[in-house]
């Protein structure tokens, strides 16, 4: 059987702070899923919870120079 169609599964976009150093971290869950927290990448305290987010706002992803991957708001 041909495999020209790939089914593509939704993805929910959930935020993650750093309450001491203030950095954000995005995650990709399938839907009505939950990313574990950890400690920070960037102050290495585990002071790190989800946090809401408009569910107006726009995202963009931006590709850095050093082949990360940033999640950027589209300003109007």
């Amino acid at each position: 059987m041909s495999r020209s169609r790939l089914s593509l599964f939704s993805y929910d976009l959930m935020r993650e702070l750093c309450d001491h150093c203030r950095k954000e971290r995005f995650h990709f869950v399938p839907v009505g899923g939950s990313p574990t927290t950890g400690a920070c990448k960037d102050c290495g305290r585990d002071d790190t919870k989800l946090v809401d987010m408009s569910d107006t706002a726009v995202m963009r992803l931006v590709t850095q120079p050093n082949g990360d991957v940033v999640i950027v708001p589209v300003m109007g």
